[in-house]
This record gives C-alpha cells, structure tokens and sequence, in this order.
C-alpha cells in the first residue's frame, strides 16, 4: 500500500454545498473517541497468494449516540452525498425496491449493469465492481469479506457487517452497514462514489446511475 495518502476534501465541500451548510459533528466530550489499542489481522486473498495486512480497531462500528444533528438534514440527495457521518435521519431515494439498474461515468463508453438495493434509507451497490468501473484497483477477500479500494489519492477499506471505512487510514462512519451479496461488497453508492471523486446522480428515464468527477 501507499504511504502516503492525500485526503479527499472536495467531497467534503460538496457535502456542505448541497446540505445547506448543515454540520454533523462527533461529541469529543464523550468517551467515544478510537479505541487506541489496535490489533492486526492478515487476510488472506483466495485469488491472490499475496497476504494483507488490515490494521483495525476492536469493534469496527459506531454508535448513533456519537454524533448529533445541528439542524435536520436536508433530506433530498442525502442518498447519493456521503457525509462521513453516522446518519440519522434517511434521505428520499429514487427507487424503493431492488431492481437491475446501469451505471456509466459521463463521457465514458462503458456501463455496467448491476442489481441495486435500497435499504436503510441508501442505495446499496456492489464496491469492488464499481470501483473497477471509476478507475479504481479493488481486491475483495472473501474469507474476511473484506473490500480493499486504492486509486491515485484515496484508499478505502471496507468489512461486511460493519458501518466503518478507512478513509485514507482515518476510521470513518459509513451511513448503514455495508453486507455481503453476489459474490461482493455491498456499499453505499454515496460512499463509493463520493470516496473515488465522483458524484452521482440518478437518471429515471433511462433507468442509469450517471458519475461526474467532483470538481477540484
């Protein structure tokens, strides 16, 4: 892995922009900060001989009563902007039952065709395949389930099962818990997407999830 990690702050902006300014914040007043004590496990690929090394916490999730809302979440869009915070309150999705849908990056002759699934106010989407699709070198371990995502600037790591994410090495809520179906990763399609430097944006007529990349 890299050394050296460059943080993603225009997703950041983007979030403040289309929330209306709304700031979710930890409570450091509580006794809810990183464990400090760390273990680490090797996963072992069972398509590559290569082992990997994944530093983790104790218990990879948060609790709802870590953070607090400043003002109600502006509930439009929340399902396609990644906040990087345990949410509360769940957004109005585009779809509410699983169905076959496409995903293209705009000017880009590629699509992918993948079931997506609402569930827990997001839209679920396979990581690793994703991923693949913006650009991205993704390595799935499946006796961990584990999803490991690394492009130019950003790292992320994901285990079924759990709410977290290593951003960059920085332990990070996701939205909902990320689980495991056909044979991948289920995620967030905000995180997945906001994390690799894109948006996303849903296009009903012709049934396609469209990526622009964030402007820097």
């Amino acid at each position: 892995m890299k050394n050296k990690k460059k943080s993603l702050v225009t997703a950041l902006l983007v979030v403040g922009l289309l929330t209306h300014g709304v700031i979710v914040q930890a409570d450091d007043d509580h006794d809810h900060s990183y464990k400090k004590q760390e273990k680490y496990k090797d996963y072992d690929d069972d398509d590559d001989d290569e082992s990997y090394q994944y530093e983790m916490d104790d218990e990879d999730d948060y609790d709802d009563e870590s953070y607090y809302l400043n003002e109600e979440i502006y509930a439009e869009g929340i399902w396609n902007i990644w906040t990087r915070t345990v949410v509360a309150d769940k957004g109005i999705l585009p779809f509410v039952e699983s169905k076959m849908v496409n995903l293209q990056v705009e000017g880009a002759n590629k699509k992918l065709a993948f079931l997506a699934v609402p569930k827990d106010g997001q839209i679920f989407v396979p990581g690793k395949a994703v991923a693949q699709l913006l650009g991205a070198k993704a390595t799935f371990y499946k006796t961990s389930k584990i999803l490991a995502i690394q492009d130019q600037d950003n790292d992320l790591i994901f285990r079924a099962g759990t709410n977290v994410v290593y951003d960059n090495n920085v332990k990070t809520p996701l939205p909902a818990l990320a689980f495991y179906l056909n044979e991948d990763l289920y995620l967030p399609i905000s995180v997945i997407t906001n994390g690799l430097g894109y948006i996303v944006e849903w296009q009903e007529n012709s049934q396609m999830f469209l990526c622009q990349p964030l402007t820097k």
